[in-house]
């Protein structure tokens, strides 16, 4: 990930695995998937943490955002992309095409466990040449699979940093950085929840910002999935991404 790359531009009909974005609820029949800004479990859309106190994000430079997409694009890497929506349909069902543009790329190489802490070091890359991008520590949640905890749509536990502090801060000059954040209070793996592939089920998600150059960022339109599953150890596992944003891996 060393610059800018646009996304092709992308059309129907394979919707699930293109740009392509059905209208909000009213239009053209589609109902839109439900959004309460509430924490959901992977199976759905999520909400934009909003009440952690200070966040990262961008500073400063002018942009012209209309849809906003994080999602994995490699098993180690969550990416934050831009679109504008296009005036004109894509499809008979009201679909738009977009052409997106990666503007964040955070890659993983470890998630070692330091007492009841898990510790992600990973680095950073800011793929936009104006103003400035602060990553933050309560930009990521761990998500854990807890059947006692009861959320609609999976049950799962989640746990973000102890101490809030700016973990990097890219410019265009330095667009770079290696980061490491402590995610508190993570109970350890369960050998018996092992899966056959080595992974546990659980998530890091990078929290998408509530607003991005001056575009408040709206569920289900922008879609904010943001998460990796993961798993204990000094080198990042090799498992092959899952195809499916929301549902990076089994």
């Amino acid at each position: 990930m060393n610059g800018t790359f646009p996304k092709a531009l992308l059309l129907l009909p394979v919707l699930l695995l293109t740009g392509c974005v059905s209208p909000p609820d009213g239009d053209e029949g589609q109902a839109a998937p439900s959004w309460d800004g509430t924490e959901d479990g992977p199976g759905r859309f999520d909400g934009v943490a909003t009440d952690r106190g200070e966040r990262g994000g961008p500073v400063g430079g002018d942009l012209e955002v209309g849809l906003v997409r994080t999602e994995a694009t490699a098993n180690d890497t969550i990416e934050l992309l831009t679109g504008g929506r296009l005036s004109e349909p894509a499809g008979d069902n009201g679909a738009v095409a977009v052409d997106w543009t990666s503007r964040l790329s955070i890659t993983f190489t470890s998630a070692e466990r330091s007492g009841d802490d898990v510790v992600f070091d990973g680095t950073a890359a800011y793929l936009y040449d104006k103003g400035a991008y602060l990553v933050h520590s309560k930009d990521f949640t761990v998500l854990v699979p807890d059947e006692g905890e009861d959320q609609e749509g999976g049950g799962f536990a989640s746990y973000t940093a102890a101490d809030g502090e700016v973990l990097a801060e890219l410019t265009p000059e330095e667009p770079t950085a290696d980061f490491s954040v402590a995610i508190a209070g993570v109970p350890e793996e369960d050998g018996a929840q092992v899966h056959e592939d080595g992974l546990t089920g659980r998530y890091i998600r990078y929290e998408t910002p509530a607003e991005l150059w001056g575009h408040t960022v709206e569920p289900p339109a922008d879609s904010v999935p943001g998460r990796l599953c993961y798993a204990e150890g000094d080198d990042w596992h090799g498992v092959e991404l899952f195809e499916q944003p929301s549902m990076p891996c089994g």
